[in-house]
Formats: C-alpha cells, sequence, structure tokens
C-alpha cells in the first residue's frame, strides 16, 4: 500500500509537470512506460576540466600497463566477478599487468578469497574522492565497465573519457549508446570473461588502437 501510494504521489507531481527530461533512451522509455506523455532526451554530462588535469595516481608505475575498475566489488551488477574470472587470461598475456579497483564493499574478505596470484596484482584502493577518483582515471591506460545491467546511461565512461583513458565496457544498451555501438570505446559481450579478456589484451598491447579511443 506505501508503494502503491507513493507511485500515485509521484504519477500525480509528473503530470503538472511542463516539461520532462530524461539522461537516456532507456530511461526516456522507461518514464513514458510508468507515467505516460513523453520526455526530451538530454544526456549526462561532465566537467572536462575535473578529469582531464590535475596529479596522477602516485601508486600506478605508468612503465607497466594498467586497468582501472569503479563499483561497488560486492554488487554483482557492477561486474567485479566478471573481471576477477578474466583476470588469468589477462595475467597470462600481460604479465606486467596493474589493477586498480575503486569502490567501497567489504574488502577484506573479498581479499582473503582471492587466489594470491590475482591479488597481487591488484590495488584495491576503496571509497575516494571524487578529485582522487579523477586522478586514478587519468594515470591508467584502460577504463573497465563489466556492468551487467542496470544502468540507465552510463556517466562512468564519459568520466573517464574526460580523463583521456581508452574505454572497454560491457555491451547492455546504455553502454553501447555511450559509446556509440563501439567507437568511442571497445565493447564486449556481457558476462563473458573470455570476452572481456580479448579486449582487454588486444587494446593493451596496441598504442595505436587505444589511442583511437582516448
Amino acid at each position: 500500500r506505501i508503494l502503491a501510494a507513493g507511485y500515485y504521489v509521484a504519477q500525480t507531481a509528473m503530470e503538472k509537470l511542463s516539461g520532462r527530461i530524461a539522461v537516456s533512451e532507456q530511461a526516456r522509455r522507461t518514464l513514458v512506460a510508468h507515467l505516460g506523455g513523453d520526455a526530451v532526451l538530454i544526456p549526462n554530462g561532465v566537467r572536462v576540466a575535473d578529469f582531464s588535469t590535475g596529479p596522477m595516481l602516485a601508486t600506478i608505475d605508468r612503465r607497466r600497463p594498467s586497468i582501472m575498475f569503479l563499483g561497488r566489488v560486492d554488487e554483482p551488477r557492477k561486474g567485479f566477478a566478471v573481471l576477477l574470472a578474466a583476470l588469468p587470461a589477462i595475467i597470462e598475456a600481460v604479465p606486467e599487468i596493474q589493477v586498480v579497483v575503486v569502490g567501497p564493499g567489504d574488502l577484506d574478505d573479498l581479499r582473503a578469497g582471492l587466489d594470491p596470484a590475482l591479488a597481487s596484482r591488484i590495488e584495491f584502493l576503496g571509497r575516494v574522492s571524487d578529485e582522487a577518483k579523477a586522478s586514478a582515471l587519468r594515470s591508467v591506460d584502460l577504463y573497465v565497465a563489466p556492468h551487467t545491467g542496470g544502468e540507465s546511461f552510463g556517466i562512468v565512461l564519459i568520466e573517464a573519457m574526460a580523463a583521456g583513458t581508452a574505454v572497454v565496457a560491457s555491451d547492455i544498451p546504455a553502454f553501447r549508446q555511450v559509446l556509440e555501438g563501439g567507437v568511442s570505446g571497445a565493447l564486449f559481450e556481457s558476462e563473458n570473461p573470455e570476452a572481456l579478456a580479448i579486449e582487454v589484451i588486444r587494446l593493451l598491447e596496441d598504442a595505436a588502437i587505444r589511442a583511437e579511443y582516448e
């Protein structure tokens, strides 16, 4: 009953609006399906200067290849498990790989359950400030977004591109839209660790291809 009442209040308020804005086509369809009418599509944006300038992350060795994951590590939709499953193949092909993980979660339990060979390659930063997040994005070669769904836009992809970092992302609809079907970043089949590993290895081994996405 509470949910129903809340929905009625939200619907009544929305009906009084003279205009509606959706950040993505997926969000627009959801809004229209639940509340009717239509909405203007205006994607999210970022302040490029916040991501393109500033210090690098001191713990990243720029002489070695590096990738970054951003998100809550124990939230299945963020896809950290997909990245973990892909890491053995990535490490085999790129032995010097550095993996930076930014985001909250039970990191102690996670570390304890990892194969030491994987744990030694991963730097867990936990929850960080916006400034530190931007610094991390600027410092790595690739931003990896293995999300499995539930994203209406994908602002973090825009942030990575603003930082001048190439993106490898799952081909969920929101990410496919942001990356223009693979024009602005590499896409891989969602929830497929092998496909993720192939794309990460391909971009780390070819600076020219990576530069096309930066």
